[in-house]
């Protein structure tokens, strides 16, 4: 019973819960931790499978943070663009160059928040999965 494993369980864990019911997917991780370990083993792999739950909700808490990506600093960068290009266009250079950087800000922008969003609710979803999943492996 080595780290991979318990890993691998978890992340398969996790496959099963975003497209069945907790209850499913709980059944299915009990059978297959049934078939590798008896006894004494058992509680160990479930104690360390519950170790490894918690650290990895804890992880999805922290990595929902903005400040935790690239994309935050790309989203300055091309706010940056936009705000130097509305600044040229309201001092009257109204050249193609200012229009396609401004542009370019206004999209890097959307893209950005987009990509943002997306590892917000990503890292959201595995959060909530693991902690159920340690609720559940600490009640029984």
């Amino acid at each position: 019973m080595d780290t991979y494993m318990i890993d691998a369980e978890l992340e398969h864990y996790l496959g099963e819960r975003l497209s069945s019911s907790s209850r499913q997917a709980l059944c299915r991780l009990h059978v297959r931790a049934c078939a590798r370990f008896h006894g004494a083993e058992l509680e160990e792999y479930r104690r360390r499978l519950r170790a490894h739950a918690r650290a990895y909700a804890r992880l999805g808490r922290m990595l929902q943070s903005p400040f935790r990506h690239m994309e935050t600093a790309l989203f300055l960068s091309s706010f940056t663009l936009f705000v130097a290009g509305i600044i040229m266009v309201v001092n009257g250079d109204l050249s193609a160059l200012v229009a396609c950087g401004t542009a370019a800000g206004l999209v890097g922008m959307i893209e950005c928040a987009r990509k943002l969003a997306g590892h917000w609710h990503r890292y959201g979803v595995m959060e909530a999965v693991y902690r159920e999943l340690e609720e559940q492996l600490a009640n029984g």
